[in-house]
């Protein structure tokens, strides 16, 4: 009986393991590379909003800002960039200074971003 409930919980393990696995091969099998433009306006806590792309016309909020290299970081100034890029399917609203203007996007994870 002992010898069943381990092999049951190490059957457990391996299923938990290949599903997560699984799940972040998906995620970078859907992934999209775009050239985009690259919009930083500042770090948060100085009233600033961070990092915005806009790729083919639309904006989009990285859901994983800090990958965005510190390079990256030129103040009002559009980089054109190429994005390989998977859609979190949510909406970010990150809320910055003291503006009450809706900022929420569609989110995006990056997988990498390098300048053009």
């Amino acid at each position: 009986m002992k010898h069943l409930s381990l092999a049951a919980a190490i059957v457990l393990m391996v299923v938990n393991f290949s599903s997560c696995s699984q799940k972040n091969m998906n995620s970078e099998n859907n992934a999209i590379t775009k050239e985009a433009q690259l919009e930083w306006s500042g770090e948060y806590m100085v009233d600033g909003c961070g990092f915005k792309l806009t790729i083919e016309g639309k904006d989009y909020k990285p859901e994983d800002e800090s990958a965005i290299s510190e390079e990256f970081k030129q103040e009002e100034n559009l980089i054109p960039v190429k994005v390989t890029y998977t859609e979190t399917g949510e909406i970010i609203d990150r809320r910055c200074g003291l503006s009450t203007q809706d900022r929420s996007m569609p989110g995006i994870r990056i997988i990498s971003i390098e300048k053009l």
